[in-house]
This record gives structure tokens, C-alpha cells and sequence, in this order.
């Protein structure tokens, strides 16, 4: 950067003259002695005339020109006319002291390998590769290689070479020691100089139990075996605080997971997925507030607001079911509506969106539906106007059935609150809803599969049994696993004795189900492959008092015994 035009100004604004540029006009790079000349500063012979009173000992003949110059005193001035210059080659005069010269010979190298030595490290290293590493020198060309060192001899330079880096590692920069041989130390005490093996037995010494102080101990050993149980027990506290937080950390995510974090509610949850929704496009500013003013309807009457629901879902799928190729039968639970998750549930209620859609045939139901509308309405005379109940109504009738004495293991669970949670439902509390509301149910409990690949085979012929048993209503089956919950609603029979089920899932949009109805609710054996499955099943109604409080502790049937 000071090369060019700028760099040239700004030096000569500092009152500064560049190296590369001379003031006095001449080119090239100046010399070192201000007050010589570059011409003539190789033609001075003060070096000769000081070499020479050094060795004659006699003073110096100065002769004095006339100086032309009184700014610089030591410069001789320029002649026109070319003055011989002295040739220094035809000087006898001796330029060494008689005590050695003007620096010191330097000290000679031996070789690592013979008796050779040099004074040019260079040469040296040369004389190592050709005459003891390179295998064309003639002087390697021997049967037997001796080691310079030791009595050893060997066939071949590489192993001499390898013998001399092993067996004399001290003389031998070119391999560090090999680190089962070099000293250890001690991580918790830093001791040092210790073998792998005595290091093992020294760090176990640390955590041994003291021994007994006797007249033989010493007041040193005792106070070290003292501080190493304090630090065995330090160290076991540390591990205990970790273990600790560690489990609190795995147990706060379950709860967060099932919902028990108290962290919101379905209707924050919705009111905040609703905003984000609008953020991202999902939903205009007129939709959201249409839903909102819907959600708040819903949360004062205690009715699901509608805006996830496929009626006569059933129907649908058996017209699209009945002729397709390969099924030869299709048997269809009695109609039954689907609904999906919202804004307000999405990643924690499907158990109750499942209890819906089974909701949805009971309603809808002779058999069952004045049954289930009286306790859902609390008085008989607004049988006729119950309407599906919205998770927060569903929520409270659980919590209305542990106060009843039902299910009190599921209650303590749960901690005995569902209202104003995020909890997740299960098969014992939707069959606890059930039985409150005067419905007889049944838990069958598959609880391990019943084939080599991990399928349960035969809960799909328990299925396929239960949906062709030609009974007048068919209630869809609640269908619980690890983590998720889905709805039965029917089986095809295939050519070959195969078996499909037909599920619906919650997590399935309204939009997404219309689109892709069959390649979304058709479950084959092999898709179907969790350790546990449990399904509540619909009986019948619980006419009597007694029968209502058998259902107060659940029972399950398993299968296979």
C-alpha cells in the first residue's frame, strides 16, 4: 500500500523519506552507512588498514585529503578521472589472529552409527541416509549389521534400524517412547511416575476402606486415608445429584408428554392455535373470529362446536368398501361420525375425539341414547336437546364419575383432575365415562402378539367375529395402544382369508379423509404391530343399580389367557 502514489505523499507529509525512494534522486536501495557512497564503499580500505595494525602492531598512517565536503567529514571526493583501485587479491598481509582466527571452529558432529564426524549438520544427516540407511551403498551390502551400541547384529539395515530406535530410544530422537513405558499419573491425587498396572491398584487405594489408626500408622497415611474418603464421598453425592436431575429432567418431559405440565387448558390452547393460525395463513381474519365466537359458544353450553366433524362417515366408507377388488365381505359398525383434533387438542386429545366418534353411534341410537343423554344432560326433560359433548364437558363427567367412586386407581393416576388440563385419556377412563352413563363395557386386553413377526393375528379375527356377528347395533370399538388411540369402525374380509381393518384416526383431518378415504383407514396385519393393544367394547346398558356399581373397579379380559 505505500508503493503507489499514496503511500509516496502521505511519507513525504511526516517528514519522512521512503527506502524505495531516495531523496537525493538516485535509484536503487541506499547502503547502510549514511556518509558512503555505494560506489565507493566497497573501494575503502579501512578494513585492510586495521588488519594490518593488528598484525604489525605498529600504528596506523592516516593520510588526510582535503575534504570538499564539510557536511559529510569521512566521504573522499569524487575524481573526474578513474583512480586504480587497490587489488586486495595481491595482499600478503595474514587477515587471522594467530590465536585461532576471528570466530571459533565449530564443534564436530559424530555420527549415531559409526565413529564418522562433521561439522555441517547437513552432511552429517547425508552420511546417516547413504551409508546406513540407504540399501545401494556398497557399505551396507554385508550378510551381518552391527549395532554400533551393543553386541547385536542383524541381516538388513531396516531392522538394525528399528532395533536401534527400540532397544536405544534415549540416543534416538526419531521415535518418542512407546505409552505403556512412560510415567502415569493419578487423577485424583496428580501423583505422577506410576506404571498402568500400579496406577490401577493406587486409584483403587483411594476408595478402599481406611484402616484402623494403631501405633504402627502414621499421623501422614491417616490424614491421606481420611481425605480420600472424603473424596470417594464427595464424588458419590455428585453422582447421586446427577442421577437425581436426570430423572426429574425424564419426568418432567412425560408430564409434559401426557399433558400433566399444567400448562394450559383446551381453551387457551385453542385461543393461541387460532392466532397462529392466522399468522401463518391458515385462516382469514374473518374465519378466526367466526371460530373463536364458536369456541367461546361452545365452552358456556358445554357442546362441541362442529368444526372437526365428518358426519356419516361409515356410510362413505362402505359404499367406497363394498366391490372393491379382492374384498369379498365388508362389515361396518353402526353409523358413526369421525372427528379430528383442533387447535384446542392437537397433541393430547385424541382419547377423547375417539369417545366422540363412539359417542356419535350411541347418540344416535335408540338403544343407547336416552340412557346416555340423561346423565350427560343431568335432567330429563332436556333429554331431546343433548347435543356432543366438548372435551371440557367430556372432562368434567370423568372427573363427576371418580366422585361417584369409579375407577379410583385411574383417579389418583391422574391426580383427580381433568378440568382445565391437557391430560391424556385412556381406555379405563373412556370405560369409566361409559359405566357412569349406565353403559355396560368390556376391556379386552391383548396384551402380547400372537405371531413370530410381532402381529396379533388373532385379535383380528376377534375383530372380523365381532363386526359379522349379525347383531342389530354394532357400536364402533375403542382401540388403545402405546401412545395413541384410534377408533374401529369395521373389517374387509379379502380373498386369500385375509383381513383389513378399518380405522379411524383422530389425526386425520376432514379435508385430508375426503381426499384419501380408504388408503387413510385401512390397516393391514403387518401395519399393525405394537406389544399391546386394549379395546373397550359397548354390551349393553346397565339397567340396575347393582350392575352400575359392579362397573365401579375395572376389569379386563385378556387374550390370550
Amino acid at each position: 500500500g505505500l508503493c503507489g502514489p499514496e503511500g509516496r505523499s502521505q511519507i513525504s507529509k511526516n517528514g519522512r523519506t521512503s527506502p524505495l525512494h531516495p531523496s537525493n534522486g538516485q535509484t536503487g536501495c541506499l547502503s547502510d552507512n549514511p556518509f558512503v557512497e555505494d560506489s565507493e564503499e566497497e573501494d575503502t580500505e579501512e578494513d585492510t588498514t586495521v588488519c594490518s595494525v593488528v598484525e604489525k602492531g605498529e600504528p596506523p598512517k592516516i593520510s588526510v585529503q582535503p575534504d570538499s565536503n564539510p557536511e559529510s567529514p569521512r566521504k573522499r571526493p569524487r575524481q573526474d578521472t578513474q583512480s586504480p583501485k587497490p587489488n586486495k587479491s595481491s595482499l600478503t598481509l595474514p587477515l587471522r589472529r594467530p590465536t585461532g582466527g576471528c570466530s571459533p571452529e565449530p564443534a564436530r558432529l559424530p555420527c549415531p552409527m559409526c565413529s564418522h564426524s562433521d561439522t555441517n549438520p547437513e552432511s552429517l544427516q547425508e552420511h546417516v541416509n547413504r551409508v546406513h540407511l540407504d540399501d545401494l551403498s556398497p557399505l551396507v551390502q554385508s550378510t551381518q549389521h552391527k549395532c554400533p551400541l551393543c553386541s547385536h547384529q542383524f541381516p538388513n539395515p531396516t531392522l538394525l534400524e528399528e532395533h536401534f530406535h527400540s532397544s536405544h530410544s534415549d540416543l534416538s530422537p526419531a521415535r518418542p517412547p512407546h505409552p505403556a513405558h512412560q510415567a502415569l499419573s493419578c487423577p485424583i491425587c496428580s501423583q505422577t511416575g506410576w506404571s498402568a498396572a500400579q496406577l490401577q491398584l493406587h486409584v483403587d487405594s483411594h476408595f478402599a476402606t481406611p484402616p484402623s489408626p494403631g501405633p504402627s500408622t502414621s499421623l501422614s497415611s491417616g490424614h491421606s486415608s481420611a481425605s480420600d474418603l472424603v473424596l470417594a464421598q464427595e464424588m458419590e453425592r455428585r453422582e447421586r445429584d446427577r442421577r437425581r436431575l436426570e430423572e426429574e429432567r425424564q419426568f418432567a418431559s412425560l408430564q409434559a408428554l401426557y399433558g400433566m405440565d399444567e400448562q394450559g387448558n383446551f381453551t387457551q390452547q385453542s385461543a393461541s392455535g387460532l392466532r397462529k393460525a392466522v399468522v401463518s395463513g391458515q385462516l382469514s381474519v374473518v374465519d378466526y373470529y367466526e371460530r373463536s365466537h364458536n369456541l367461546a359458544q361452545s365452552e358456556r353450553s358445554g357442546v362441541d362446536d362442529g368444526s372437526s366433524v365428518s358426519p356419516r362417515i361409515t356410510t362413505v366408507i362402505r359404499g367406497l368398501s363394498v366391490g372393491s377388488h379382492g374384498v369379498l365381505g365388508t362389515w361396518m359398525a353402526s353409523r358413526t361420525d369421525h372427528f379430528s383434533a383442533t387447535f384446542g387438542d392437537k397433541g393430547w386429545g385424541c382419547g377423547f375425539r375417539n369417545l366422540q366418534m363412539l359417542l356419535s353411534c350411541l347418540l344416535n341410537t335408540t338403544q343407547y341414547r336416552e340412557t346416555v343423554a340423561m346423565r350427560l344432560a343431568g335432567n330429563k326433560n332436556l333429554v331431546g336437546m343433548v347435543g356432543m359433548p366438548s372435551i371440557p364437558r367430556l372432562q368434567k363427567v370423568i372427573e363427576d364419575a371418580w366422585r361417584e367412586g369409579f375407577d379410583q386407581a385411574g383417579c389418583e393416576q391422574l391426580g383427580g383432575r381433568l378440568v382445565n388440563t391437557r391430560k391424556w385419556i385412556g381406555a379405563t377412563e373412556v370405560a369409566t365415562f361409559l359405566s357412569f352413563c349406565c353403559v355396560d363395557t368390556e376391556i379386552i386386553d391383548f396384551h402380547r402378539p400372537t405371531a413370530g413377526d410381532g402381529s396379533h393375528p388373532v385379535m383380528f379375527q376377534w375383530l372380523l367375529d365381532y363386526f359379522s356377528s349379525g347383531q342389530t347395533v354394532i357400536p364402533p370399538l375403542y382401540l388403545q395402544h402405546q401412545g395413541h388411540s384410534r377408533t374401529v369402525v369395521g373389517v374387509e374380509q379379502l380373498a386369500g382369508a385375509g383381513i383389513k381393518l378399518i380405522i379411524l384416526d383422530p389425526s386425520h383431518s376432514a379435508t385430508s379423509l375426503q381426499q384419501n378415504t380408504m388408503r387413510l383407514v385401512r390397516k393391514t396385519l403387518a401395519s399393525m404391530k405394537s406389544k399391546q393393544y386394549q379395546v373397550v367394547v359397548v354390551r349393553g346398558v346397565l339397567d340396575t343399580t347393582a350392575k352400575r356399581d359392579n362397573k365401579k373397579v375395572i376389569r379386563s379380559t385378556r387374550i390370550p389367557p
